[in-house]
């Protein structure tokens, strides 16, 4: 990239700024002076109105940041209209749809967003959540970022993990895995020494940072250790009760202000930063850990995975999850604030976030607007029936169909007996093992005294809108 063919740029960031009670906000204070630096102008915008809006033509490119809450609404509503680079610090944008949207009493324009972004199972979904049925994870199967990333000119992301998800989804925009920034905070706030072991749970807390196994783990562990505190940093999601939260050894702060962020960071020993399931973010308060340079548990799973063993201690999903907890909680560890600081001067020094949105930009003045939508998402297996008695089926799509994965719905084949159009029967069966594409597996059948079997796709623990069947076969 030649980076002079950029400096005499004009960029417009429309940004969540400080004082704004959002991580991107704390991010966006990192990056625009660095911006700054090398680009001619940059103007950060952190509301619209008509003036600003047409401003924004004045400018060589605008850059949207965007993340999953109400704080982005208007950024996601411009970038939607106007073209540019989208900057996704959740791959996961169906939480602020569903705030834009089905909160507000308008079903239609839900069923319309997740359709757009995900086809006929994207619009299925909406309509079975506006009529009442919902489960959390439909959220993240259907992150509903998809038409945003397809409609800008260029995509960054922090993460290889979403980057390979967008691509799964059919996104075919440039996508620039750029590194999450730091900047070494000068911490005036020296720890205090203490009998005490405090362990640092920092963030907003929602229901994916695995507060129910971090309160587990912890509440065993104080009982081998009692001088371990669990310190909680941040407020609680509204539909996170709090109360659960009361019990022998743990603080909560509530809501802290980002100046106020490296005082606590330096009073804990070590810190918990689990996710499952993941909305493909990199997380700032885990940025932010391995700055302070003390042990940090992550969940082994999705973007976390990338991380080097040596850099953070891994906590693996489901089996064996709260026992390694507890072990972390428990054990002496060996400082590993040498490789931590390796790692963020490898992979997150701000010079090279810079340089990634400089790159972005690039591409983004010589792509011109895709102008299409993104293919929806596959969101269920491509299967051929091959016979009824004894049942075998085929997968005939390009991806191996898996079971018992743990942190993924298991796909299920539903299967109901007719006669004339009355349902005699009806069974959930699982797949035996994983189906290889072209692969064929019997699966064992219940004979049922009917005239018709059809077979219907589902996950396991998704509620849906009464299914299409795939196939109708007759039994006799």
């Amino acid at each position: 990239m030649d980076r002079l063919a950029v400096g005499g740029w004009r960029l417009a960031v429309l940004t969540p700024l400080p004082p704004a009670r959002t991580g991107v906000a704390h991010y966006a204070s990192m990056l625009l002076p660095a911006l700054r630096s090398a680009v001619a102008t940059v103007d950060a915008f952190d509301s619209l109105d008509d003036s600003t809006t047409r401003r924004l033509d004045d400018y060589d490119a605008v850059i949207y940041q965007l993340g999953n809450n109400p704080h982005h609404e208007l950024i996601y509503t411009e970038a939607m209209k106007r073209p540019g680079i989208v900057v996704l610090h959740d791959l996961v944008l169906h939480h602020l749809i569903v705030e834009m949207t089905l909160a507000r009493g308008d079903a239609d324009a839900y069923v319309a967003a997740l359709e757009a972004n995900h086809g006929a199972p994207g619009a299925a979904w909406a309509r079975g959540r506006a009529a009442g049925l919902h489960s959390e994870m439909g959220n993240f199967l259907l992150p509903a970022s998809v038409e945003v990333a397809q409609r800008a000119r260029s995509v960054i992301v922090h993460n290889q993990y979403a980057h390979d998800r967008l691509r799964s989804f059919g996104v075919t925009t440039p996508i620039h895995v750029v590194p999450h920034p730091y900047v070494r905070e000068t911490r005036d706030f020296p720890r205090v020494p203490s009998d005490k072991r405090v362990i640092g749970f920092f963030g907003f807390l929602t229901s994916a940072k695995r507060a129910e196994v971090v309160l587990e783990a912890f509440r065993i562990a104080r009982t081998r250790d009692p001088r371990l505190e669990l310190l909680i940093v941040g407020e609680p999601a509204p539909n996170i009760d709090a109360s659960s939260f009361a019990s022998d050894g743990v603080v909560m702060t509530g809501y802290v202000a980002d100046d106020d962020f490296p005082r606590y960071y330096a009073i804990a020993d070590r810190f918990v930063n689990l996710r499952y399931p993941s909305a493909g973010e990199t997380s700032g308060t885990l940025i932010r850990a391995l700055d302070a340079g003390k042990p940090v548990a992550v969940s082994d799973y999705a973007q976390f995975a990338e991380l080097p063993d040596d850099v953070v201690f891994k906590v693996p999903l489901g089996v064996g999850e709260v026992e390694k907890l507890v072990e972390f909680f428990t054990s002496e560890l060996p400082s590993p604030a040498e490789k931590q600081r390796a790692w963020l001067e490898e992979n997150a020094k701000l010079e090279k976030t810079v340089e990634g949105y400089l790159r972005a930009a690039f591409v983004s003045a010589r792509e011109s607007e895709s102008g299409g939508v993104a293919s929806a998402l596959q969101m269920f297996p491509e299967l051929e029936l091959i016979s009824v008695d004894p049942l075998v089926i085929k997968n005939v799509g390009d991806a191996t169909i898996r079971t018992r994965v743990y942190g993924e719905p298991e796909y299920r084949l539903i299967v109901k007996w007719f006669v004339g159009e009355a349902v005699v029967h009806d069974q959930w069966l699982a797949l035996p093992k994983d189906l290889h594409p072209g692969e064929t597996v019997e699966i064992e059948l219940q004979k049922r005294d009917a005239d018709t079997l059809r077979l219907y796709h589902a996950l396991q623990d998704i509620p849906m809108l009464e299914p299409e069947p795939w196939e109708t076969a007759r039994v006799r």
